[in-house]
């Protein structure tokens, strides 16, 4: 019998068959993942194209990751744009390079920030709690889940966590960011999604 432990990695998609029966586009992909040196936490994933993600999926994949993390009470969950290796953007540039250095960390320091995210209940705490979020900018969405984290959504839609949105986001977090001025560098796609990460250090 196979030992769970022993599952790095696996994953399902699923696609739209072309008019010959073979798989065309990809419609939605999942993932579960363990790390080597982090097998006490297990990453999990799911990723529908950008063009399938309109207002109406965006409510509905919001709604999906409430009602899962009300289960769960995930250490950091988030929707954004995919970044290798399952890392968060901040992660990405800022660092460490890997998930498995950040995740034994992830319920005293956040391993990024995005349009919509879980804000585990320890660091919800620090940050004042849902009253403290709220009165702390302009966010479209603040919930405390049943064990104490906060669903933060930032904007209405995905398109608009830009500019300034960013920033408001950046200045709430920041207390429990990991320190470092984001690095700038050529993305190896230059058809890649635009940053959405705020360049200061928190320091």
């Amino acid at each position: 019998m196979l030992n769970p432990l022993d599952v790095r990695l696996a994953e399902i998609a699923v696609y739209r068959l072309d008019d010959e029966g073979m798989p065309g586009g990809e419609l939605l992909r999942m993932g579960v993942a363990r790390d080597e040196g982090a097998e006490d936490w297990v990453r999990l994933s799911a990723e529908t194209p950008q063009e399938r993600f309109r207002p109406a999926a965006q409510a509905r994949w919001t709604e999906l990751l409430r009602d899962f993390s009300q289960e769960v009470d995930p250490c950091y969950a988030q929707i954004g744009f995919r970044r290798a290796l399952g890392r968060t953007e901040h992660e990405e540039r800022v660092g460490p390079p890997l998930p498995r250095m950040t995740l034994p960390q992830s319920r005293r320091r956040l391993r990024g920030y995005e349009w919509l995210m879980v804000i585990p209940r320890e660091i919800a705490q620090q940050l004042g709690g849902a009253d403290g979020i709220t009165t702390a900018g302009d966010f479209h969405r603040v919930e405390t889940l049943r064990d104490g984290a906060i669903l933060l959504q930032v904007t209405p839609e995905f398109d608009g966590f830009t500019g300034e949105a960013i920033e408001r986001t950046w200045h709430l977090l920041r207390p429990a960011l990991r320190p470092g001025m984001p690095k700038r560098f050529r993305d190896s796609d230059p058809e890649g999604p635009a940053s959405r990460i705020w360049y200061a250090d928190i320091a």
